[in-house]
C-alpha cells in the first residue's frame, strides 16, 4: 500500500527543516556561548567513601563520571587530619580509584580525625571546566592521644630540660585500651622509652649546639596504633635575652 500525500509531507517538512539548519550553522560558525550550551555536561562524584562516613583501617576511593568518554583524567587529592592536601593520584581511565584499582588507603598511617578527598575532572575539552567534589570524613581507628605538654613549641631551653608528655587510649577496637609505651626522640634520635605514667624523661642540652632543635614523642597502644606529638625549641646560651624570656627551667 502506497503512502499517502498527508503521510508524506510531514517528512518532507522535517527533511527541509533539518537542512536549513544544517546549512546555517555550515554558513554561521556556532559562537562560544552555543558551543557551552552544546557541550555535555560532566560530573564527577566520589562514591567511596561516603560524605560524613567514620572510617577505619583500609580503605578504598573511588570516584565516577556521567561522561568517562570525555574525560581526559581523574585528579585525587586526600588531606590527611591537620594537613595540607597531598597523596596526589591520578587515574585515566574508569574505574577511577585513588592509587589504581584494587589499591587501598591504610587510615592507621594516620592521626584520628576529620579527613577528606577531592577529585578533580579533567575533560579532554580543553575549553571545558574543570569539575571537582569534595568529601569529608571521619577517621577513627581508636587510636591513643598524645601531647607535649613541656617544653612549649619555640620555647628557649638549656641545661637540663624536663619534657612531659600526656598520653592516653580512649578505647580499643580489638583489644582493651591502654598505653605501652611512649618513646622519645629528639633531632630523630630516640632519648628514652616510658613505660608507665608519668611520662616524664629529662633531656640534657649542655654537649648541643645552640638554636633549634626537633622533640618528638610516639605513643604506642595494646593494638599496635601509634600517634604523635611534635615541638621545636631552641637551646640557648645560659643568660641570654631569649632564656630569661621564654625559658624551660632544668
Amino acid at each position: 500500500m502506497g503512502l499517502s500525500t498527508m503521510n508524506i509531507l510531514p517528512l518532507v517538512i522535517i527533511f527541509i527543516i533539518n537542512v536549513f539548519v544544517q546549512l546555517f550553522f555550515f554558513l554561521n560558525p556556532v559562537s562560544s556561548d552555543i558551543k557551552s550550551i552544546l557541550r555535555k555536561s560532566i560530573k564527577v562524584d566520589i562514591v567511596s567513601p561516603r560524605n560524613g562516613e567514620k572510617v577505619q583501617g583500609k580503605i578504598s576511593i573511588q570516584a565516577v563520571v556521567n561522561y568517562p568518554e570525555d574525560v581526559n583524567y581523574i585528579e585525587f587529592y586526600i588531606q590527611e587530619p591537620g594537613a595540607q592536601d597531598r597523596y596526589e593520584w591520578k587515574a585515566y581511565s574508569p574505574p577511577y580509584f585513588w592509587g589504581g584499582d584494587g589499591v587501598k588507603l591504610d587510615t592507621t598511617l594516620f592521626n584520628d580525625g576529620p579527613a577528606s578527598a577531592v577529585a578533580f575532572c579533567h575533560p579532554k575539552d580543553t575549553q571545558s571546566p574543570v569539575e571537582q567534589n569534595r568529601v569529608h570524613f571521619i577517621i577513627d581507628n581508636g587510636k591513643p592521644k598524645v601531647k607535649i605538654l613541656s617544653p612549649a613549641d619555640d620555647a628557649g631551653v638549656k641545661g637540663n630540660v624536663l619534657i612531659h608528655v600526656d598520653a592516653s587510649d580512649r578505647k580499643g577496637i580489638k583489644r582493651e585500651a591502654g598505653i605501652v609505651a611512649v618513646y622519645i626522640y629528639v633531632d630523630g634520635s630516640i632519648l628514652q622509652k616510658l613505660t608507665k605514667t608519668p611520662f616524664v624523661a629529662t633531656w640534657s642540652t649542655c654537649l648541643l649546639a645552640l638554636g633549634p632543635h626537633s622533640i618528638r614523642v610516639v605513643a604506642e597502644d595494646t593494638e599496635g596504633l601509634t600517634s604523635t606529638d611534635n615541638v621545636l625549641v631552641n637551646v640557648v646560651p645560659t643568660g641570654s635575652a631569649l632564656s630569661n624570656r621564654n625559658l624551660i627551667k632544668p
